[in-house]
């Protein structure tokens, strides 16, 4: 009998111990599949993140090439529109006569005295010849750009016009080099005109000589590209 109850504490022990090796067994299974869950997971969503960013890479690339195919059709939009106005007449180049080579050497020998008068001379000449176009970007601009027209009719100006052209550009263009002088007096007029007007500060615009490129351009064509 005694031998029969040794035998069967001994066989409880070991279930026992079975029993406690297989709960440990199952929490390790439990905690290895949670762990591989959570690896599982963040190996999901850096994948969907690293996704996310190269579809956000090739729309930011698609962009931009856009972009730079829209400002070359721009620029090639601008560049038709800017030479429109100064080449719808070409003038062909004359040859001085003798009288009129007399008339500029005896011109060159004024006294000083009369400096101021030929000055005036000049400046009326340049005015009464110039023909100007007036390109404003905005719809906003457009009263602006017609009170410097009017401004610049009552200075004497006989052909000023003015035409919306969208653009970002801040400056005054010649196409023949005995037009500089023009250009430069119309630059003065507008520095006059925005120092009448309290609403706009006054900026600078720079001064292109287009002979090169444009040679049979109009001759005595201005053009103002500028928005207030």
């Amino acid at each position: 009998m005694d031998n029969n109850k040794s035998s069967v504490n001994v066989t409880d022990h070991e279930l026992k111990v079975l029993m406690k090796a297989l709960a440990k067994s199952v929490q390790y299974v439990q905690t290895k599949y949670i762990v591989m869950t959570f690896i599982a997971g963040f190996l999901i969503g850096f994948g969907v993140a690293v996704l996310i960013m190269n579809v956000m890479g090739v729309s930011q690339k698609k962009l931009f090439d856009a972009n730079i195919v829209l400002q070359k059709a721009d620029e090639a939009t601008h560049g038709t529109q800017e030479v429109r106005p100064a080449v719808k007449s070409v003038t062909p180049v004359k040859t001085a006569p003798a009288d009129e080579k007399t008339v500029e050497s005896s011109t060159s020998a004024v006294p000083q005295g009369k400096g101021t008068a030929v000055g005036e001379v000049k400046h009326d000449t340049a005015v009464a010849q110039a023909k100007v176009y007036i390109h404003y970007a905005r719809e906003k601009d457009k009263k602006m750009a017609e009170d410097f027209s009017a401004f610049l009719k009552n200075r004497g100006y006989a052909s000023v016009n003015a035409e919306k052209i969208r653009h970002w550009k801040r400056d005054i263009r010649y196409f023949h080099d005995e037009d500089e002088d023009s250009a430069l007096l119309l630059k003065k007029h507008l520095n006059d005109f925005l120092a009448g007007t309290a609403k706009t500060a006054k900026f600078n615009l720079h001064i292109k000589n287009l002979s090169t490129r444009y040679p049979h351009a109009q001759k005595g064509a201005l053009e103002i590209w500028v928005f207030f």
